[in-house]
Formats: C-alpha cells, structure tokens, sequence
C-alpha cells in the first residue's frame, strides 16, 4: 500500500464512520414517522369508531327515554281516572 493513504487511513475512517452512523439516524428517523403516521391514522380511526359507538347509544337512550315518557303517561292517565272514580 501507498504510504500516504496510510497516513490519511486515521483522518478517514472517523468520517466514514459518522457517514454511515448519519445515514443510519437518517433510515432511522424516516422509519419512525411512518410507524408514527401508522399509529395517528389508528388513532383517528379509534376515534372516529368510539364517536359512532357513541352516537348510536346516545340514539338508543334517547328512544328508550322517550318509551320511558310515554310510559309515565301512561301511568299518570291511570292515575287521574282512578283518582276520579274514586272522589264521587
């Protein structure tokens, strides 16, 4: 081998070495947000699934709170009549 490269041999190899450690948090960092992309998008759709899971039972209470209502209704007319029968 040359004497000179040889001597420049030291110099080099720190600089390759950060080269590829460089490229490797490059591959690294771009790796990470597309997993972090992934998980927001899982995220959204998590949301978006507990929104309409949500809706739907605020959709069934309010049909059962209604039935409910009319139940109550229902009830108190019984009420009023039986009262009236029975005050004469």
């Amino acid at each position: 081998m040359n004497p000179q490269v040889l001597a420049y041999m030291p110099l080099v190899t720190p600089v390759a070495t950060l080269v590829v450690v460089f490229v490797g948090i490059l591959f690294s960092n771009r790796h990470v947000d597309v997993r972090i992309s992934d998980l927001q998008e899982r995220i959204s759709d998590l949301q978006a699934y507990i929104e309409s899971r949500f809706a739907a039972e605020a959709r069934v209470n309010e049909a059962n709170f209604k039935l409910l209502l009319n139940k109550i209704d229902d009830i108190d007319s019984r009420l009023t009549r039986l009262e009236e029968r029975f005050a004469r």
